[in-house]
């Protein structure tokens, strides 16, 4: 049986959970709970059909923003074996269950609503109305939390840094570093080991869910401007023409030029600028654009001090961190450019517990 629940995720899985006992003669077994793993716990589910287990990834609300995004992780995470992923979300609509069902996602919501297909056992369940009340947002995954752990996943060794350091360099009230550091400690995602140093764990799960938190409540609050480009521009031109304007301490390159900067052999079709509210205007007098709700240039504002990579840069130019380019790729045409980004500087990061 899980625990009690006490954070959002908690009251998911719980309610869910209890809407699949409703199947006539199952029986659910619960077999870990979070282990380190991109997946908040596992469970057999025995009956008439035999034994099938699965392995459940939260997303507590599915919107149309992030269930691209959310279907891809669930079609490349490697599963544990055996085992099948289980989408869980407060509600899924009827047709964001069909969109999911023509991605072969089995999922199950508070409402009631299922699709389980692994034969012989199949239920589809849809059309279950709206719970009446959605449960609060974690701190966690507002934006302050968004911020600290965007902060650990760049540096696993800022877990350790003083409350002080870390609310400065995430941006966020110093009040607020404790209790969040509570919740990541709920989660399973903090743990504290020899001589009271803290360390980050479940980092694959964690960098999940901040990926989806990013798109979906920080970007938003992040976002500027869209624009287009002049005519005859490129992104790849717009790098050339922010080396002209030596601006480069001021404007961070992300989203696909700033990872064909960082990967090369991928021609860039869009492009992010991270940079100081007050210096919209005039970069976008600078650099010839033009607002555009479909251009190829997202303007953002940085948050914190940490936005800008400290690695090797191209000469002229200051790449935003691979974390965020990372998150930026959700809609880029080359499935292989977010996976080359994250092995060659992203698994290096989470791989070391020095």
């Amino acid at each position: 049986m899980p625990r009690k629940p006490r954070l959002e995720d908690d009251q998911i899985i719980y309610n869910s959970m209890q809407a699949i006992r409703g199947i006539p003669q199952a029986k659910i077994e619960f077999m870990m709970q979070k282990i380190g793993g991109p997946f908040a716990g596992a469970f057999r589910l025995s009956g008439p059909w035999g034994e099938r287990y699965y392995y459940i990834k939260v997303v507590p609300r599915l919107t149309a923003d992030i269930a691209d995004l959310v279907i891809h992780q669930l079609k490349t995470t490697p599963a544990p074996k055996n085992a099948s992923p289980l989408l869980v979300s407060h509600y899924i609509s009827a047709n964001m269950a069909l969109k999911l069902r023509k991605s072969s996602i089995e999922h199950a919501d508070c409402a009631g609503n299922i699709y389980l297909h692994q034969m012989p056992l199949y239920i589809d369940i849809s059309g279950r109305k709206h719970t009446p009340k959605p449960p609060t947002v974690d701190r966690l995954f507002r934006a302050s939390g968004l911020k600290l752990i965007y902060l650990l996943l760049r540096n696993r060794k800022a877990v350790n840094a003083t409350y002080r350091a870390l609310a400065d360099d995430a941006g966020i009230a110093l009040g607020a570093i404790g209790s969040l550091f509570g919740e990541l400690e709920k989660r399973g995602n903090l743990v504290e080991v020899e001589q009271g140093k803290r360390q980050l764990t479940a980092v694959e799960e964690l960098l999940q869910r901040w990926q989806l938190g990013y798109l979906e409540t920080l970007r938003p609050r992040l976002f500027l401007q869209r624009c287009r480009l002049a005519a005859g521009d490129t992104p790849p031109s717009l790098a050339q023409r922010l080396k002209q304007l030596h601006v480069s301490s001021q404007i961070f390159i992300g989203g696909e030029l700033g990872a064909s900067l960082m990967t090369r052999g991928f021609q860039p079709q869009s492009a992010v600028l991270y940079l100081e509210p007050e210096q919209q205007l005039k970069t976008m007098l600078q650099l010839h654009l033009t607002a555009d709700p479909d251009g190829e240039v997202t303007l953002l504002q940085t948050f914190g001090r940490q936005c800008r990579w400290t690695g090797l840069q191209p000469e002229g130019l200051t790449l935003a961190d691979p974390l965020l380019t990372f998150a930026e790729l959700n809609d880029c045409r080359d499935e292989q450019l977010a996976i080359r980004l994250y092995q060659q500087y992203l698994t290096p990061r989470f791989n070391d517990d020095k």
